[in-house]
């Protein structure tokens, strides 16, 4: 459920440097309404069709290869995980989960958006770094282009 709440954070800070794809092992049928509601707070459109991915949909001969993958959930089975294209650097950022506590739908909120914000700082911390590190270049992992990929429970 997080998950594409750090997409959509590296997709608008990053100014088209970076591309984000969130997939799950396990997804949802659909996105919790509070993504949406704390992504346009943000100011943060994203396309409420949209809906979430497993992450074996980004495996096999045809996928994307990646620059990095990059896990928000607090447990993460790595051994699970598919095969990626390339060789991706793994990156695991331990944020707890918002929706694990029984609260009301206000105090839900207030979790959803204080995760956001942890995440947004996160993030921007994150494009500073990748922004003053050396990247290897296209021929390193055969990229045809910069990719991240947060996954998420």
């Amino acid at each position: 459920m997080m998950s594409p709440i750090v997409e959509a954070l590296i997709n608008s800070r990053s100014n088209g440097t970076w591309q984000a794809f969130s997939a799950g092992s396990q997804p949802a049928s659909r996105f919790n309404p509070y993504t949406f509601a704390v992504l346009k707070e943000a100011g943060i459109i994203v396309d409420s069709g949209h809906s979430p991915t497993n992450w074996r949909d980004f495996s096999g001969a045809h996928a994307p290869r990646f620059e990095i993958v990059l896990t928000v959930s607090e447990d993460v089975a790595w051994e699970d995980m598919p095969l990626w294209n390339g060789v991706p650097r793994l990156l695991h950022w331990a944020l707890p989960d918002p929706l694990a506590m029984h609260c009301s739908a206000c105090e839900r909120m207030g979790l959803v958006s204080a995760w956001r914000d942890l995440a947004r700082a996160r993030v921007d911390a994150f494009l500073t770094e990748e922004g003053h590190a050396p990247r290897p270049g296209r021929s390193a992992n055969d990229n045809r282009g910069d990719y991240v990929r947060d996954f998420g429970t």
